[in-house]
């Protein structure tokens, strides 16, 4: 039995990645359409409707048009937002969140075997899809 996941994207999914890459004037995809799955088609405009650019550069999929910028790195303007999560379950809620909005661990604080919050620095605004997307409270941090 063949699995939807494996079977070729929709032509749906093609215009909705190729719509979503239209507005990403600095980077290209470096894989080839034609041979994506579904799966991997999903797995694409998720993180494209996220803004979750990181994730797609770290597994090669997205590279930046303008080599030069990529060399460069942060600005030291550039300042990091941090945002207050709490109402996790278990770690692992925790974790996923962090990675997927690529945040790394600023501060947290547990009572015995339960996390009450976790401080995490991003490089850019989560947006309010990604938060509604996990069963976690997340609030900007005023410094």
């Amino acid at each position: 039995m063949k699995s939807w996941k494996n079977e070729p994207l929709t032509k749906l999914q093609l215009n909705k990645i190729q719509e979503l890459m239209g507005k990403q004037k600095t980077y290209r995809l470096t894989i080839d359409l034609e041979k994506t799955s579904k799966y991997q088609a999903h797995y694409l405009i998720n993180a494209l409707l996220n803004n979750n650019l990181q994730k797609l550069i770290q597994k090669g999929v997205l590279v930046l048009v303008d080599n030069s910028a990529s060399k460069k790195g942060p600005t030291p303007t550039q300042k990091t937002l941090k945002y207050r999560v709490s109402g996790g379950e278990d770690l692992w809620s925790y974790t996923e969140f962090r990675t997927a909005v690529n945040g790394k661990l600023h501060d947290y604080k547990t009572d015995g075997k339960n996390i009450l919050y976790q401080i995490i620095e991003v490089d850019q605004k989560i947006s309010p899809l990604m938060i509604k997307n996990y069963d976690l409270t997340v609030e900007i941090v005023d410094e």
